[in-house]
């Protein structure tokens, strides 16, 4: 789910002394705290920003004189002097920029992406990880689609206008899964991969209560019909929200012949059909940054213990944007954020 590298030209918004170093300073940035060198920048100036989990090339941080802070060439979010700081602030190199123009190219800069499963496999043969087989990918089918790129929200403030209603709900950190019936055909898969019949992990949502139901009655008047929804569980992610091995499930989101249902029509399928869905934080209301930004922390509404990795919002009627095509974003805790976590990427 997500979406590409972002290198934004941006601005200052607000800069504040660093509560403990007379050398830095606080500068704020598309809603991101960044720790940065005292008097370098003012509110207002035109920047680069690079979020955290960017790879930068070695010869730009060499340049720039910062490779000793990377791990292993990415930025991570960590804490500078006792203050948390998301990303690296750089003055923008050519005035011709645009504000909102990604620079991600020009600067090499790359997403980092955490170890496949094949990886851990590797390393649980050595008794150094988990690991949950993957058989071979099968073909895959137009009519069975990747989920939606989601873009964060910090990048894209005005994605949602002020008066426009929106649901939040929180964002689990499992495994994207997809599961359907297209033409008659049972098809389950990972983001990114379909997968055989063999592969217990991203065909278990079959088997959670409601969904064979909900799909196959969906199917009989509809040649597409998929569900999107996040497996949970110890074999999952570091967050198992409770689980053992993958046995969690919550659906997000529903395709009925090649478009997403609106989010009440989804919601009603759920309840009628019993299929547990990703917590609702928030219905109808008008869409409101700084709420978003306080629902995207705290504890998981799971009831585990564990930490919320944050939200995904969206309008109650689908629509498009021109940026970035389906209007959804997701804003990440900074709480999750400076969390050290052992995952893995979906593939």
């Amino acid at each position: 789910m997500p979406g590409p590298l972002i290198v934004p030209v941006t601005t200052i918004s607000k800069i504040r002394p660093h509560s403990n170093a007379d050398s830095l300073e606080i500068a704020e940035v598309l809603g991101w705290q960044c720790v940065v060198q005292k008097d370098r920048y003012n509110v207002g100036d035109k920047v680069v920003y690079f979020p955290p989990d960017t790879m930068l090339p070695k010869d730009k941080s060499d340049s720039w004189g910062i490779t000793q802070y990377l791990d292993k060439q990415r930025i991570k979010a960590t804490r500078l002097r006792g203050e948390p700081s998301f990303g690296l602030v750089m003055p923008c190199e050519d005035e011709s920029w645009q504000i909102g123009e990604n620079v991600a190219e020009y600067y090499g800069a790359t997403k980092w992406e955490p170890p496949t499963r094949e990886a851990a496999w590797a390393k649980a043969m050595r008794g150094q990880g988990k690991f949950v087989a993957n058989p071979d990918a099968l073909p895959g089918n137009p009519l069975f689609p990747e989920y939606t790129h989601i873009q964060n929200l910090r990048h894209f403030p005005d994605l949602f206008g002020a008066d426009e209603l929106v649901v939040v709900t929180e964002k689990l950190h499992g495994t994207n899964s997809r599961i359907g019936i297209i033409n008659g055909e049972w098809m389950a898969g990972s983001h990114r991969v379909r997968r055989g019949e063999g592969d217990a992990l991203y065909w278990s949502p079959r088997k959670q209560r409601g969904v064979e139901a909900l799909l196959t009655a969906l199917a009989s008047y509809h040649r597409q019909v998929v569900l999107y929804g996040e497996i949970l569980g110890s074999d999952v992610q570091s967050l198992d929200y409770g689980y053992a091995g993958h046995a969690g499930y919550r659906a997000f989101d529903l395709m009925i012949d090649g478009r997403y249902v609106e989010f009440d029509v989804f919601r009603m399928l759920c309840v009628r059909y019993d299929v547990a869905m990703v917590p609702m934080l928030s219905y109808g209301y008008p869409f409101n940054l700084d709420e978003i930004r306080m629902e995207a922390s705290g504890k998981t509404a799971l009831g585990s213990n564990h930490l919320r990795e944050g939200v995904v919002v969206k309008p109650l009627i689908e629509r498009t944007d021109p940026r970035i095509g389906r209007a959804i974003a997701k804003y990440v805790s900074d709480d999750f954020l400076l969390a050290k976590h052992s995952d893995f990427a979906e593939v």
